[in-house]
């Protein structure tokens, strides 16, 4: 379990610098096309605050797959509601998503949506890969029956 913490640490450390550097990159988008003008120093260190640790959670949720006692299917139920809650705590309590039912279910649909789109991604591009594997190491050992 330590190894688990140790790496969740690690991976959520690695990754909570990328989180304010991509808000400022959202903000100067937002001001460039006239969506935003200004914005006060409490809503700017909330966001800051806000996505480094939405950051640090979403680098360190990917230490779930590495727990190899877990089936694939609650692994993926498990890091989908980890990325969920926090997506959606960050959206709301930043203001970047309305209170209401429409702006959740609409955002619920998207993350789902959005989430198992990637998921199906790198399902095919992992069973690709590995296809490619087995195949080098068919030929690897039929080559060295051949000796």
């Amino acid at each position: 379990m330590k190894k688990y913490v140790a790496e969740i640490l690690h991976r959520g450390l690695m990754s909570s610098g990328f989180g304010p550097v991509i808000l400022a990159i959202v903000y100067l988008c937002l001001q460039r096309g006239c969506v935003i003008q200004s914005i006060t120093v409490n809503e700017v260190c909330l966001g800051i605050f806000s996505s480094a640790a939405l950051a640090f959670v979403v680098g360190g949720a990917n230490v779930i797959y590495q727990i190899e006692r877990l089936p694939i299917m609650l692994a993926i139920l498990l890091h989908g509601s980890i990325l969920y809650v926090s997506y959606i705590t960050v959206y709301l309590t930043n203001g970047w998503l309305k209170w209401g039912a429409t702006p959740v279910l609409v955002f619920t649909g998207i993350f789902v949506v959005g989430y198992f789109l990637i998921l199906a991604i790198i399902i095919t591009v992992t069973k690709k890969r590995t296809a490619r594997l087995n195949e080098i190491l068919k030929q690897k050992n039929q080559g060295e029956e051949a000796l």
